[in-house]
């Protein structure tokens, strides 16, 4: 038998070519080869190394044998870390152009920048139509891998996959779209790979088929016995124990195999023989052997710090234990099955090889939660003493440290008990110290009275101490007891907080998937909509400010389950989250505004109108402004009067009988933008040609003296604001450059930020405005020093605005999506709206209870804007109109 066999026959990483003797063919290349043939989505996500790219590769080469163009694109060769949507769509755009050979027929670069009106992702879904579609003839397969890249952009690629699930729902109408098909592989979840949790509706992972790559079997891995043959006759045998350390693992496999032939000095018997050489050369000081790396990459995501880690490694060191864990689908499990470490056998989760258990062991894992845990020491004695060793427990400045540390955390069980357990003997200390002091307290008055006859003065004085000892010690219990009370509710609070969340998540997640398609289901989200929300509620009775809330998940939830609901027409429209919609303009509605004294909105159009409304959508007045367009409408601080600004370069003021009461010339060009001083003193105006200037007002509205410009401008201006108070300007321009001006013109700071929407509060106390950028960032400023105080991401992938309630409680975003978002000033989403046409303006009612959308067909709809409180009546209602319901909810709704 040879003893020098060709090295070369196994490779360790990286794709297999085409012909590679050594490539194992499972179930999944079937499986991805016929689903993608017959126009599925599919996707290939698990953990590293598993052969995704070597699958790919095979699979577009017996797809391109079929006659089908195939694309293969690693998308992290875009770039992610300062990567702007423009140039990340731009890239994918520039590969498709490559793959398919479509430079003579298209110029890129020129093409795309013919298109700059439109938003990145719908250029390439129009290149994907008029393109791509329109000079490939033969069916289309487009592989995306290392899709994970997305989750390091700078912003969220929900948008892509959106486009992705778009491409299969024209198929409907458009047969061509019925021969394009996609593909995704990498290392991450459907759920990672969605930031916006809410919404799965435009995921195309609801529509798709998941391709489970497993490790080889014995039959499949045959191929890799020829190798092992001109080692040994016992080539099977070997084989068999190449398997069992390697649980199958590709990358394993294949290295442990190539190591055989650099090893075959150590052949004893086969299982003696591949033993020996995994414990040298796989095991053993194994971090300087992993070459190309693999288990660093296990080690890396096992042990990245995240608010899950002590979940994480305490559910691995059950697994390690061989505790029969179900596969349940948590964050904790998929970021363990991601790593690579375990996998679901026989409806359990189970190490996926003795190597990875020789690596990463209990010793190892029992080591990083002690470094990780404040409390590991006293923690492990305590359990081992049957969780009765009180001496164990914590106290005082420890307990309180523990409380701090834990409560940002998702942790273990036996963590919640200790924790727990600490707590209840504080309390039970105290009690007895409470009750000791009570009994010295009723011996000493004993006493006392007893020694009535013999003295009393003596008797006198024994009361005075024991007056005085008992306020000492009822002092020292009330700040010891304050103290740990407000440790243990801090936490309390925190831990009802994450559960409230999470069962407002998924509520959500229930009624949001592809399943809900009946009353039935969508009753049952909204039944766990309410429930949480109660809790929710509970939590709040002392009314705290929407940013203070501890969640709000809940509202989002019965907001967005309330709209399904209604939708689907099943409660009438009167009776709950009340939307009047009405055709106001024909052409789009530029602008819409709330009178903020009374129950009318003024809206403006590209048709050159005016109309006034009342709040049932009959128009009270109408009249056509004579300025070309009117770009923006805009009631007076008083509300006796309105401003609209027109193409023509004017502003015209009227009264609200349509009647005009002074125009004039306010800049150069067409007027973008105005805004009124609070004291009605000064109008501020903007415009497309670099223009704004600030105009004093008699009490007539005409101006009384000459303008005061704001010079400097990049093209476009997009916006003026007034602060509150009127002391300062705010422009925007079309650079995205938000610059500050005192209200003699004089530039006083140019803010640090590529903002495409600005808006102050209208809460002087909170001296407060907010920007948001074209990637959805809103930021939120300090309005007397102008500094930056918050920050925070949106859900928007090119927003276009954002708007205070009159309450400063919360942000209304708009984004390209035909999409308004609700946010308190702390990040977090509570409330979501969806129209049917994209939204131009938006406005608050002067009670924040309403909020009126401008479309860009020319509908109107004015929105109910409600809190938790209206949110939980009406679904109460709607639920205890149903007989079914009726007994389920008397104990939840209250």
């Amino acid at each position: 038998m040879s003893t020098n066999p060709q090295p070369s026959y196994y490779q360790v990483g990286g794709s297999l070519t085409n012909n590679a003797p050594n490539y194992v063919k499972r179930q999944a290349d079937d499986d991805f080869y016929n689903g993608l043939k017959a126009g599925e989505f599919c996707y290939v996500l698990n953990s590293r190394q598993m052969g995704k790219s070597s699958l790919q590769v095979r699979t577009i080469q017996r797809l391109r044998y079929d006659g089908i163009a195939c694309a293969a694109i690693d998308i992290s060769e875009i770039g992610n870390r300062g990567v702007t949507p423009e140039q990340w769509y731009a890239g994918l755009l520039r590969i498709l152009e490559n793959n398919f050979n479509l430079s003579d027929i298209v110029n890129v670069r020129t093409w795309w920048r013919d298109r700059n009106f439109l938003t990145p992702v719908q250029r390439l879904s129009e290149f994907i139509e008029t393109i791509l579609l329109a000079n490939i003839s033969s069916n289309i397969v487009i592989f995306i891998d290392e899709i994970d890249s997305i989750l390091a952009l700078d912003f969220p690629a929900d948008d892509f996959l959106a486009l992705i699930r778009s491409c299969y729902n024209k198929r409907a109408n458009n047969s061509e779209f019925d021969r394009l098909t996609w593909a995704l592989l990498g290392v991450a979840s459907p759920t990672d790979l969605c930031r916006d949790k809410n919404i799965s509706s435009n995921t195309p992972f609801n529509i798709g088929r998941a391709i489970e790559l497993t490790g080889f079997d014995e039959t499949e891995a045959q191929p890799l016995a020829a190798g092992l043959a001109e080692l040994t006759d016992r080539s099977g045998e070997v084989l068999r124990e190449v398997l069992y350390w390697t649980g199958g693992q590709p990358f394993l496999t294949q290295k442990l195999c190539k190591l055989l032939f650099e090893n075959a000095g150590l052949i004893q018997n086969p299982k003696e023989w591949v033993e020996k050489v995994v414990r040298l050369k796989i095991v053993e000081n194994w971090e300087s052997q992993d070459v190309p790396e693999h288990l660093s990459t296990i080690r890396d995501r096992l042990f990245r710090e995240n608010q899950r880690i002590i979940r994480r490694l305490g559910l691995y060191q059950q697994i390690l234990q061989q505790v029969e864990i179900v596969p349940d689908g948590s964050a904790e499990q998929m970021e363990l099955r991601l790593t690579g470490l375990i996998v679901k056998r026989r409806e359990k989760l189970t190490i996926s090889n003795p190597i990875y258990e020789a690596v990463f062991n209990q010793n190892l894992i029992a080591q990083k939660l002690q470094k990780l845990s404040p409390y590991s020491e006293a923690l492990k004695v305590w359990l081992h003493s049957n969780s009765e060793d009180d001496s164990q427990l914590l106290r005082g400045d420890d307990l309180q440290s523990a409380l701090v540390w834990a409560a940002d955390k998702s942790l273990r069980n036996e963590d919640f008990q200790f924790l727990t357990a600490s707590q209840k003997l504080i309390l039970s200390d105290q009690n007895q110290l409470l009750l000791a002091a009570t009994r010295e307290t009723k011996k000493a008055a004993s006493d006392a009275e007893t020694a009535w006859n013999e003295a009393g003065a003596a008797k006198q004085k024994a009361k005075q101490w024991i007056g005085i000892g008992s306020a000492v010690l009822a002092a020292s219990l009330v700040g010891a007891i304050g103290f740990s009370t407000l440790a243990y509710q801090r936490f309390k609070l925190a831990q009802a907080s994450i559960e409230i969340e999470q069962n407002g998540s998924d509520a959500l997640l229930l009624a949001v998937s592809q399943k809900t398609e009946n009353t039935q289901a969508l009753s049952e989200a909204l039944l766990r909509a309410i429930a949480s929300g109660e809790k929710l509620k509970t939590l709040v009775n002392n009314k705290p400010k929407l940013e203070q809330y501890p969640a709000t998940r809940p509202l989002l939830a019965l907001q967005i389950i309330l709209d399904k609901i209604s939708k689907k027409q099943q409660i009438k429209a009167s009776s709950f989250l009340q939307v009047m919609k009405w055709q106001a303009h024909a052409g789009a509605v530029t602008s819409v505004s709330f009178s903020p004294d009374r129950q009318i909105l003024a809206t403006a159009g590209i048709d050159d109108r005016v109309r006034i409304w009342n709040f049932f959508g009959s128009k009270i007045a109408e009249w056509k402004a004579l300025q070309q367009s009117v770009n923006m409408v805009s009631f007076s601080p008083d509300g006796k009067f309105l401003a609209t600004a027109g193409k023509d370069g004017t502003v015209k003021f009227w009264n609200l009988s349509g009647k005009n009461i002074s125009s004039f010339q306010a800049i150069e060009g067409s007027v973008t933008s105005i805004s009124f001083s609070s004291d009605d003193k000064f109008l501020a105006a903007a415009g497309i040609d670099s223009s704004a200037a600030i105009l004093p007002l008699s009490k007539q509205l005409k101006v009384i003296s000459s303008t005061v410009k704001l010079p400097g401008h990049n093209g476009l201006v997009r916006s003026v604001n007034f602060s509150p108070n009127g002391d300062f300007v705010t422009t925007l321009d079309g650079q995205s450059t938000v610059r500050i001006w005192n209200l003699s013109g004089q530039l006083e700071k140019t803010l640090p930020v590529q903002a495409i929407g600005i808006s102050f509060s209208p809460v002087q106390q909170q001296y407060r405005f907010a920007t948001v950028t074209l990637n959805g960032k809103v930021g939120l400023w300090n309005l007397s020093e102008k500094q930056l105080i918050n920050e925070f991401q949106t859900l928007h992938f090119d927003a276009k605005s954002i708007s205070f309630s009159p309450d400063g409680e919360r942000l209304a975003t708009v984004g390209i999506d035909k999409t308004v978002r609700l946010w308190n000033l702390a990040g977090r989403q509570v409330a979501q709206f969806e129209f049917e046409e994209n939204v131009v303006s938006v406005g608050w009612s002067r009670d924040g209870k309403q909020i009126a959308v401008a479309g860009s067909n020319g509908t109107v709809w004015l929105r109910q804007v409600e809190g938790l409180e209206e949110l939980l009546k009406q679904s109460c209602n709607f639920l205890g109109s149903k007989p079914e319901y009726v007994r389920r909810i008397s104990t939840i709704c209250k």
